[in-house]
């Protein structure tokens, strides 16, 4: 069936324009004739039409959205199948993608980024509490509504909720290889942590203009998630922003936040806290007091640094105006008094900065060395492996007579890296010991 201007679905929504078209289906605003009212309807696309695969998909994504009523996921309302095809009634969102707003202007301005990032989160969130794992963060699965500029999460197609069959085989993982996290990368579960991942890339997209990890295919953007080292946002980015972000980009998820709900409100601190600032709030001449995140017990712009990341050397914590009693910021009570700054703080701060640098620089000398020796050791593998394989493929039996099998060395590229979904796995799940990435 292909979807067309004018076609009724489920006896009752009239299709009335396409919105957009993504990997799997297409999405189209529609008229619901029995409460009369305007809808969208994601319908798969018509080369998809009888295959039960694409129809799961589809089932799960509506089962796992109907468990979530939230301001910031797009709401569910009915699910049908027709004809062969099947189709998601949503809440239809008057707006734009996120993805729409960064291809346009590249940046977004922080006073209205985190905002943004916080509406997520607290979606997120809420789908985390009710155990479903989105798995597919993205600019492109974040709505921005242009008359409110409220935030609503949307296509759960592949997420994960408790005693869901899973759609992969073992050691298999879905996502978009851009925003994986690494543990999804090395075929770990998703968890709620790899949500805030997710969220972590596109935070870092929105600052610097670009994505932290590329590569020329999926495969390649995958493995870098592992192993890269976050490349470091602009000087010019606000450190205390730094420090939120690099924590959601580490690399070890345990140094992430508990919960969305924790980072969200860590994000609507430093938000409150700029206003402050811009507002020309809370000035104090005999100094200042430092934001506390309530996750950590840390200051906003003091947060340990992702692992394989610049170190807080490099971004020293910003000494922030005492907030007014008007501000949500948390701020220490006795203590503030000990964050004045005088001169000769600033000189021995100015002096540490500079040991801090030193540090920073024999550090990221030792990572480089490590670095190479970890290539040279993972070649030398690869050598061996090879040399293993090319000895046991004239050898097609064993002595007992078993059949052999042989692992496929095969890394296949997807034909559009940056909007292609990514799906990766063994190549020969009978050979754990062997393992290589494939892209399909």
């Amino acid at each position: 069936m292909t979807p067309a201007a004018g076609m009724v679905l489920g006896g009752r929504y009239t299709l009335t324009r396409r919105i957009a078209v993504g990997g799997m289906g297409e999405v189209w605003a529609a008229d619901d004739g029995a409460v009369g009212r305007e809808v969208a309807l994601k319908v798969l696309k018509s080369e998809y039409t009888g295959q039960q695969e694409f129809l799961r998909r589809l089932r799960v994504e509506a089962r796992n959205s109907s468990a979530l009523s939230h301001p910031n996921i797009a709401q569910m309302y009915d699910y049908g199948e027709q004809e062969g095809t099947g189709f998601l009634v949503m809440e239809l969102v008057d707006g734009e993608p996120l993805a729409d707003l960064l291809e346009r202007q590249h940046t977004v301005d922080l006073p209205r980024l985190l905002p943004m990032l916080a509406g997520a989160a607290r979606g997120l969130d809420h789908a985390h509490q009710a155990g479903v794992v989105h798995r597919d963060v993205k600019p492109g699965n974040i709505l921005l509504a242009a008359s409110t500029g409220a935030v609503k999460l949307t296509d759960f197609g592949v997420s994960m909720a408790p005693n869901q069959a899973q759609m992969t085989a073992t050691g298999m993982v879905m996502g978009t290889a851009q925003y994986l996290s690494p543990e999804q990368a090395i075929g770990k579960p998703a968890t709620a942590r790899s949500d805030m991942y997710a969220l972590g890339v596109i935070a870092y997209e929105a600052t610097a203009g670009k994505r932290p990890f590329t590569g020329k295919t999926p495969v390649d953007i995958a493995v870098a998630h592992v192993n890269a080292p976050v490349p470091p946002l602009p000087a010019s980015v606000d450190p205390r922003w730094a420090a939120l972000v690099y924590r959601m980009l580490d690399k070890d998820p345990k140094k992430r936040w508990p919960t969305a709900g924790d980072l969200a409100d860590d994000l609507d601190r430093l938000a409150a806290q700029l206003r402050a600032e811009n507002a020309g709030e809370g000035a104090d001449a005999g100094g200042g007091a430092v934001y506390i995140s309530q996750s950590t017990g840390l200051p906003l712009g003091s947060a340990a640094q992702p692992s394989g990341s610049p170190g807080s050397a490099g971004l020293p914590p910003r000494i922030s105006p005492a907030p007014s009693r008007r501000s949500t910021g948390v701020t220490t009570g006795s203590s503030a008094a000990a964050t004045a700054v005088g001169g000769s703080r600033a000189s021995s701060s100015a002096a540490s900065r500079r040991e801090s640098t030193l540090a920073y620089q024999a550090a990221r000398r030792r990572r480089t060395r490590l670095t190479a020796v970890a290539v040279i050791a993972a070649l030398a593998l690869l050598i061996a492996a090879i040399t293993t394989l090319t000895r046991s493929h004239s050898d097609t039996q064993p002595a007992d007579g078993a059949p052999r099998t042989l692992l496929r060395p095969a890394v296949t590229a997807l034909p559009h890296p940056e909007t292609d979904f990514l799906l990766l796995g063994w190549d020969n799940m009978n050979s754990p010991d062997h393992p290589t990435f494939r892209a399909v």
